[in-house]
């Protein structure tokens, strides 16, 4: 079987670790992948893992432009050279290219919905595929009651990580290292990783932070990422009082190197499909504390697994983060148990086999 995955572009961020990820882990299982897409900054993460990479002109936001009419011709000819037997779209746009490029190549194609939507054209015009995966329930119940997809055409599969990847121990000296590279001090790092968008709510864990360094002034913040918020996330640390203890640092690959310093990790998300970066905090066993929405209500299910507050609550917020930062037993306890969560539940290997499991079934169909 031969898939060819499609995306918008292949820059740091969710879905393109997603699809560099899951396409790794097919390789491994003996599933040929080829990946095309608008390129970005993962490009060269995909050939280091020996993953094909196709450049492909879609890389816009408008779902009928001029640029996605040419990708369509240029991935049906993509899916015939290459000998395509099933195509994997991941984003709108090129989920639009594939519903024309496939009735051309004449072959299947399904699709992942990473999150959630505005209904507008999506409900009038369907490119979901054979079948859709949605990576949560949350996702799926907002495919079937938002926007009209037939029950029997979504198929629930979680996102997954490599809990081995995250469950190799850094030395005392190593992360010693790590915190020096950043300017980091001595006292507990709160932390997080994920675009800085106002979606993903790291202007509460600002505000919360202000609150607990007035507790506990030797605790400090960590947000790694990059975006259109990461002027404002500064200006409103300086306004708060407390710039020099909130550092910011670039996307990276290798998120395993930040986790390993934190102590604990917040996902302060205003909306989310699931959560790739609180899967990567628990399997490296960091204690987290995640917004009470969507599908993080599928991965932190019991309060052994980490702390849920309101969306937006910056005093519950802030309430949990001096709880945790001073209760060491907990943390740990927390932190077990959740990379026993993510290894049971959210692993890439289970993932992986789902998604082949579909594959045969559409390609069998």
């Amino acid at each position: 079987m031969k898939v060819l995955q499609v995306t918008t572009h292949v820059n740091i961020g969710g879905i393109a670790n997603y699809i560099l990820t899951l396409s790794e882990t097919l390789s491994a299982k003996r599933v040929k992948v080829v990946v095309a897409s608008g390129g970005g900054n993962l490009e060269d993460e995909f050939k280091l893992r020996g993953l094909p990479h196709i450049f492909l002109n879609i890389k816009t936001k408008f779902e009928f432009g001029p640029k996605v009419i040419m990708a369509i011709f240029a991935l049906a000819k993509i899916i015939k050279d290459e000998g395509v037997d099933i195509v994997h779209a991941h984003t709108r746009v090129s989920q639009v290219a594939a519903f024309f490029a496939c009735r051309m190549a004449k072959v299947p194609y399904v699709t992942t919905c990473h999150g959630y939507f505005e209904v507008r054209s999506r409900k009038l015009f369907d490119t979901w595929g054979a079948k859709v995966i949605a990576i949560s329930g949350a996702v799926a119940a907002h495919l079937e009651d938002d926007l009209g997809v037939d029950r029997a055409r979504i198929r629930t599969i979680y996102s997954g990580v490599d809990p081995d990847r995250f469950s190799n121990e850094y030395s005392e000296p190593e992360k010693a290292a790590v915190r020096k590279e950043l300017g980091l001090r001595r006292g507990p790092v709160i932390g997080t990783i994920g675009r800085l968008s106002q979606i993903k709510g790291q202007r509460y864990l600002v505000q919360a932070m202000a609150h607990v360094i007035d507790k506990r002034q030797d605790a400090q913040c960590m947000i790694v990422g990059d975006g259109e918020e990461r002027g404002a996330l500064e200006n409103l640390a300086r306004a708060s009082g407390i710039r020099d203890s909130v550092f910011f640092i670039s996307s990276n690959v290798d998120t395993a190197r930040f986790l390993s310093i934190m102590d604990i990790f917040v996902f302060p998300s205003v909306k989310e499909g699931l959560g790739i970066a609180l899967l990567e905090a628990m399997a490296a066993g960091v204690p987290c504390i995640a917004s009470d929405i969507g599908g993080i209500r599928d991965i932190i299910s019991a309060p052994s697994y980490g702390i849920l507050v309101p969306v937006g609550n910056v005093k519950a917020m802030s309430d949990a983060i001096i709880k945790l930062a001073g209760d060491e037993r907990l943390r740990q306890e927390i932190g077990q148990n959740s990379t026993v969560r993510v290894r049971e539940k959210f692993s890439l290997d289970v993932m992986a086999d789902k998604i082949i499991d579909l594959y045969k079934e559409v390609l069998n169909a």
